[in-house]
């Protein structure tokens, strides 16, 4: 068995069997299930935040990678667990861009992809939305202390891991005027975009583009055009 193709084709057909893997997780009720041993050392959450910690060439990768799969296998039904060992034996040639081997890889999905699926809720994974994830991480982010003080201001864009390492929040500093205070603007067309639900879509409407506005919204704010900004958030959530 490949442990880290496997990580990744549960990944890659996430919608069908991740409800296996959060109900062993979570539990039914929502506490520590089965594959979590109660929040013990050997679940399913600690082998996975214990993978992704490791560099690609860390001594013992290896076996935290089958650990880990073994966990995630206990947890599927046993024909689906058969059929991911069976198709996922071998090892494969070359490299990714990024250079992540790609006998790691399942249809351009990581190991690292499942943990943030399961244990950041972050969907932004996979060959199509995980480099749109690197893009808007790598905008300036408020430091740590800011982002703490921060933590309870309501408005905000937060962004759920960093780069495949522990699941953090990030927020991005574009969002401020200045280090404590948020633009009003930002917190108006947040909650237009609905940002609490989808913040990787919110950060994606400000930090990209606009063929309307003819620049990133970002770029506009303290540029006196807050009704410009508002304006065009709003044709965007009303026109859908």
């Amino acid at each position: 068995m490949n442990p880290y193709r496997v990580l990744a084709a549960v990944a890659a057909d996430w919608g069908r069997l991740g409800p296996y893997l959060r109900m062993g997780v979570e539990g039914t009720d929502g506490t520590a299930g089965a594959g979590d041993a109660a929040g013990g050392p050997n679940g399913l959450s600690s082998a996975l935040r214990s993978l992704r910690s490791m560099e690609r060439h860390a001594p013992g990768r290896t076996e935290a990678a089958g650990e880990t799969a073994r966990f995630v296998l206990a947890l599927l039904p046993p024909a689906e667990a058969e059929r991911l060992v069976a198709t996922h034996s071998g090892r494969l040639a070359g490299t990714l861009e990024d250079g992540t081997p790609a006998e790691e890889t399942y249809a351009g999905f990581t190991a690292a992809d499942l943990a943030f699926l399961l244990l950041d809720d972050n969907p932004m994974v996979g060959p199509l939305l995980g480099p749109v994830r690197e893009r808007l991480l790598s905008y300036p982010m408020l430091d740590d202390w800011a982002a703490e003080a921060h933590g309870r201001t309501p408005g905000l864009i937060r962004l759920r891991g960093e780069s495949g390492a522990r699941g953090v929040d990030r927020i991005p500093s574009f969002q401020f005027s200045d280090a404590a205070t948020p633009w009003p603007v930002v917190v108006t067309v947040n909650g237009l975009l609905d940002a609490a639900r989808d913040p990787w879509g919110a950060a994606d409407w400000w930090l990209s583009a606009n063929g309307y506005l003819g620049v990133a919204p970002a770029e506009l704010l303290g540029s006196g055009q807050d009704g410009q900004l508002a304006g065009t958030a709003r044709y965007l959530v009303e026109g859908e």
